[in-house]
């Protein structure tokens, strides 16, 4: 018996069985990302949003690619070895997400619906979180700017707001760390952004079209 044979055998008795098989969604190098990851991502980050999950190929199509970019920026931060955020760190941001129900009994009733468990809640947070932490530590303190590039900054930020009602903007002195803190989180996505870019470049990323159909 050829293994190619052996092969559609195998395929042919999952089939039978009622069994479904994980379709790879994204090849990151030799990292797989299966449909199943891609369609959890969903499914959690619905959960976190209140809201019912969209599962179309377009969606799947944009999840995927959240989770190429948290693999690459993850990977990288393992390599400079970045103290990154434990699962200790994920309850005060999973515990108001838990105070949305009024009993723990409802609270698991909850992720069965949706379609997840708690571990994998967990996981989805705490990946956020480490994103957000390497993202700091690797890009903020690159960011540099003058004076005068904050207060372009804040008059572009009020523009609309001092031609609908200019008495309730407040001037830039008295919102000048606002303003500062705003600029230093745009311009670290910024930076985050080009360094993915690169990145994606110098990585072999496959996508499969037939899991986003």
């Amino acid at each position: 018996m050829t293994l190619r044979l052996t092969f559609a055998i195998i395929l042919m008795a999952a089939a039978a069985a009622g069994e479904n098989l994980d379709r790879i969604a994204v090849t990151v190098g030799s990292h797989v990302i299966p449909e199943s990851e891609v369609t959890l991502d969903l499914r959690v980050a619905a959960f976190i949003d209140g809201v019912t999950p969209d599962l179309s190929g377009a969606q799947k199509r944009k999840a995927a690619d959240r989770l190429v970019d948290e693999y690459l920026v993850l990977t990288d931060a393992v390599a400079t070895r970045a103290p990154l955020p434990s699962p200790v760190d994920v309850e005060p941001v999973l515990a108001p997400i838990r105070a949305r129900y009024p009993s723990e009994a409802e609270y698991r009733a909850a992720l069965e619906r949706a379609g997840i468990t708690e571990p994998e809640l967990n996981a989805h947070l705490l990946a956020g979180l480490q994103m957000l932490r390497y993202t700091d530590l690797r890009f903020r303190g690159e960011v540099q700017f003058t004076e005068e590039n904050l207060r372009e900054f804040f008059n572009t930020f009020t523009a609309e707001s001092r031609q609908k009602n200019p008495a309730q903007v407040p001037d830039f002195d008295s919102s000048r760390d606002q303003v500062e803190k705003l600029l230093i989180d745009q311009r670290t996505t910024q930076a985050l952004d080009r360094w993915l870019g690169i990145t994606r470049n110098e990585t072999q990323i496959l996508y499969r079209d037939a899991a986003f159909k």
